[in-house]
């Protein structure tokens, strides 16, 4: 007879180490062959299992050639000329060696390497060392160096060639691409962590590393590039890693160290780091370390996976796990006009905003509609009536949504389809004053709103309004927000017709409100988005104007982090309490977007047992 667990069951993978994330995310650094020689500030140049270290630094200059084959280096035939703070660039089997110093000159001596011994090559234009190398043996690039210049060179496989200067100058830099797209970061004079990237012709600024620091390593290529170890100072062990954009901090190195080779070495998901300085040894260092990433096979794969780690003896699975939020600055409105009390709706990169009151003149609602497209605000075709004060379905799209009620306690409903506005069926109540809204534009709800304020809920069903059950409490100035007519979310506002702000929050199951856990803070004239279980409340006036910003979870509110500034009047896109808008507002009126993110990623946890 067949068991239920072989038909209905699965098993649970024992593990002795914990599943790494993808990629260089989950890269380690693993200790490979030691160095003949401990060494540093020597050239480098080739792959993780295939390089070259040449020259460097013990107490005096040396000439020291020493191939690694991906477990082992062996001794080879050295260089003519001993020196130390040389680059390199090329292969195992066609590299370069230049530039350098014997104290107390440097030099401009370059050496080719054909796989077995140096021959001489044509010199440098500018002796330096502590330089930046990269590229091939007949398309070398030098860069940079002590004393501190900007100087670039490019080598044809005779003679070196000057090009444009970096931008800035420096020394103890690092290196990574080839002849026609470079990267150059860190390096001294003053320490810095700026990064550029040369096309051939030109240097231009890209991202700074997080931890700037000189004589590091560095490898791979103008868009995937590992930055590792350096003087910081202290001494340090941070590996950074470059995705053409940004440098993201991944696994340090086990030795910290500085006077690392000069040259490009490896690719970002297969780094060779050797030799150097640390004091940890302490002196020169002879250890090998190779940067691996994680692969298919001991990766997280997907949330929810479940392993049992031999090692811990725990349980344990893969889970989504958030970090921090934070708002950041997005684009301006396209129109040029502060206003507030926008209809919104959407996500962080596809928004659409329409209405609103302009208080700079001429003062007064507005018809103007725009399209957010995740950096920059578009206008597009206007409301065929002006208004502010309104709501709409806040989970509408770029090409369908719903904009209700308004200024003056107007009833009108217009319908967007991606290109134009067009009357449909009127409320039965009308309401301005900021009224909850939330669903699509075939599904939504519209609640509260008007002076003084009221608990009429209505329901859309895509061509017209029915009234449905009241809020339990009356109010204006409210932020709705939810998934369709059956799923909704009311928070914060204004009651009583006095003023008094209030924090209570209650959700919609498709028949009643249910008051739930109030906000942290009450307020007025907030903005907020979301669904009924993940919510943002930002801004308002309680008084007076805040920033305060809180997360919704389905249960209760808590306070995150605040707003740039002080705002009122505020409206927001987005469908849960990690990626949405602020858009526009009053502390005056604004004409500027805060963005708000919270950072996620898959994470092994372990489950309680007990």
């Amino acid at each position: 007879m067949t068991a239920y667990k072989t038909i209905k069951g699965f098993t649970v993978q024992s593990l002795a180490t914990d599943p790494l994330a993808s990629g260089v995310a989950g890269a380690t650094w693993s200790s490979g062959g030691n160095m003949n020689t401990a060494r540093r500030f020597t050239a480098g140049f080739g792959i993780q299992t295939a390089a070259i270290s040449a020259g460097g630094l013990t107490t005096t200059q040396v000439a020291n050639s020493e191939t690694y084959n991906g477990t082992s280096w062996s001794e080879g035939n050295d260089l003519a000329t001993a020196r130390q703070g040389l680059a390199g660039a090329g292969t195992t089997t066609a590299g370069l060696a230049f530039g350098g110093k014997i104290p107390p000159g440097r030099q401009v001596a370059t050496e080719e390497y054909g796989g077995t011994s140096w021959t001489s090559g044509g010199n440098l234009g500018t002796a330096r060392d502590v330089l930046g190398g990269c590229g091939t043996q007949t398309a070398g690039l030098a860069f940079g160096g002590d004393p501190t210049t900007a100087d670039t060179e490019e080598y044809n496989g005779s003679s070196w060639s000057e090009q444009n200067n970096l931008n800035t100058g420096r020394y103890g830099l690092a290196s990574a691409g080839i002849q026609t797209a470079a990267l150059a970061f860190g390096g001294e004079s003053p320490l810095t962590g700026k990064t550029e990237e040369y096309d051939g012709t030109s240097w231009t600024e890209v991202s700074d590393l997080n931890t700037a620091r000189q004589a590091l390593g560095g490898g791979g290529t103008s868009t995937l590039a590992l930055a590792f170890g350096g003087l910081s100072p202290p001494n340090t062990g941070i590996t950074e890693a470059w995705n053409g954009s940004s440098w993201t901090e991944v696994a340090d190195l086990a030795v910290a160290r500085h006077a690392l080779p000069g040259g490009s070495v490896g690719l970002q998901t297969a780094g060779l780091a050797f030799g150097g300085f640390s004091p940890a040894v302490p002196g020169n260092s002879n250890a090998t370390e190779e940067f691996t990433a994680a692969t298919i096979d001991d990766t997280i794969q997907n949330e929810g996976q479940v392993f049992y780690n031999t090692t811990s003896n725990t349980l344990k699975l893969t889970k989504l796990v958030f970090g921090t939020g934070a708002w950041s600055s997005g684009g301006t409105l396209a129109s040029g006009q502060r206003r507030n009390s926008v209809v919104s709706c959407g996500v962080q990169t596809a928004a659409l905003i329409a209405g609103g009151y302009r208080a700079t003149s001429p003062a007064g609602p507005t018809a103007f509609t725009e399209i957010y497209n995740g950096s920059s605000w578009s206008e597009v075709a206007d409301l065929n009536t002006a208004r502010a004060f309104g709501s709409g379905s806040t989970n509408g799209t770029t090409t369908a949504t719903i904009a209700v009620g308004g200024t003056g306690g107007l009833a009108l409903t217009e319908l967007w389809n991606g290109s134009g506005w067009t009357e449909v069926g009127d409320l039965n109540t009308g309401r301005n004053e900021d009224p909850g809204g939330s669903g699509t534009s075939t599904s939504a709800l519209v609640f509260g709103g008007n002076d003084p304020d009221i608990a009429n809920n209505e329901s859309w069903d895509g061509s017209s309004w029915t009234e449905v059950g009241d809020l339990n409490t009356a109010r204006k100035a409210l932020v709705g927000c939810g998934v369709d007519n059956t799923s909704a979310l009311a928070f914060g506002g204004s009651i009583d017709g006095s003023g008094t702000r209030t924090a209570n929050t209650e959700t919609w199951n498709g028949s009643s409100w249910t008051e739930v856990n109030n906000l942290n803070q009450a307020k007025s004239n907030l903005g907020g988005f979301g669904i009924s279980t993940s919510a943002i409340a930002f801004g308002g006036d309680t008084p007076p104007r805040t920033a305060n910003t809180e997360s919704w979870n389905g249960t209760s509110w808590t306070e995150v982090g605040n707003l740039a500034s002080v705002q009122q009047y505020g409206n927001g896109a987005g469908v849960s309490n990690t990626s949405g808008l602020a858009i526009g507002g009053g502390s005056v009126d604004r004409d500027t977007t805060e963005e708000w993110t919270v950072p996620s990623s898959n994470s092994n946890v372990s489950v309680d047992v007990d």
